[in-house]
């Protein structure tokens, strides 16, 4: 995965968006997703505002699906993506399910 870091502005953009819409946020244990169906106005909106900058930081980024907490309590966000789109010499296209901290997209991959 090739990502593009966020700015201070991006980052805290999304870390708002997350405390202030739990209904963003799932803990899926295999392919459940969230039913946008149900969302307010305010949910609908801030979806789209984290597919916009998911848009600009993520190579190949298909669409948001979810926040989530990992087993360390760390903010996630679970999306689609082409895992392909950074080096098309890696064969087919294949748009795929994708994961990363919150805070790597700020500072960059852990090792």
């Amino acid at each position: 995965m090739k990502i593009n870091l966020l700015s201070n502005d991006n980052f805290s953009k999304l870390l708002e968006i997350y405390k202030n819409n739990p209904n963003l946020s799932l803990q899926n244990k295999g392919y459940e997703g969230l039913n946008k169906n149900n969302f307010t106005d305010i949910e609908k909106d801030s979806f789209n505002k984290v597919e916009t900058i998911l848009k600009e930081a993520v190579c190949g980024f298909s669409s948001f699906q979810n926040f989530r907490v990992n087993k360390d309590n760390e903010i996630q966000l679970r999306f689609q993506y082409d895992w392909t789109a950074h080096d098309r010499s890696l064969g087919i296209p294949f748009t795929g399910v994708g994961y990363i901290l919150l805070d790597e997209l700020l500072n960059g991959f852990r090792e």
